[in-house]
């Protein structure tokens, strides 16, 4: 019975992507889904701009625990199923500069996440204080920008990170 699972598991993996690259159906769709990140977010903020904060938290919320989901899976393809030292080896770029551009990823994706995580833990705790919005609410949108920026540089260097372990 174990064994079904181990198969089915692997085929599940190794469904052919729709991209038109070496990459699989899962991996596409979270490199897809990292390409709308940014404008999903972006329509998160306008809504609090407009006065809309329970859909903003929602959106936040729903996009950090998705965005958390794929890159578990991301980690997961590429490090178990996949093994990266066989992806680096089918790609063109050099793999010490792949591995650094894939580090460089890695610490500001750790980073954009963390600053996200403890942003959600905040302002709901501010929320509940009703601090939020109001006396944090400068606050907020400082370290709402920075962590927006962050998304970005992570969601287009994840797109890189894609470049070089599926396409070059």
């Amino acid at each position: 019975m174990f064994e079904y699972f181990l198969s089915l598991d692997t085929e599940i993996v190794s469904l052919a992507g729709f991209l038109g690259t070496r990459a699989s159906f899962y991996i596409d769709t979270i490199v897809i889904f990292l390409v709308i990140l940014p404008f999903v977010i972006a329509l998160s903020i306008f809504f609090a701009i407009n006065g809309r904060f329970k859909l903003h938290k929602f959106i936040q919320t729903l996009f950090f625990i998705l965005t958390l989901l794929s890159l578990s899976l991301f980690a997961y393809i590429v490090h178990y199923k996949e093994g990266l030292e066989r992806l680096l080896l089918h790609s063109s770029i050099m793999p010490l500069e792949a591995l650094i551009f894939l580090g460089l990823h890695a610490f500001l994706a750790v980073i954009t996440l963390i600053v996200w995580m403890f942003t959600l833990i905040y302002a709901s705790e501010d929320r509940k204080r009703r601090a939020l919005p109001g006396l944090y609410s400068e606050n907020h949108k400082k370290i709402g920008r920075a962590l927006f920026l962050g998304i970005i540089f992570t969601s287009l260097s994840g797109i890189g990170v894609y470049w070089i372990l599926f396409v070059s």
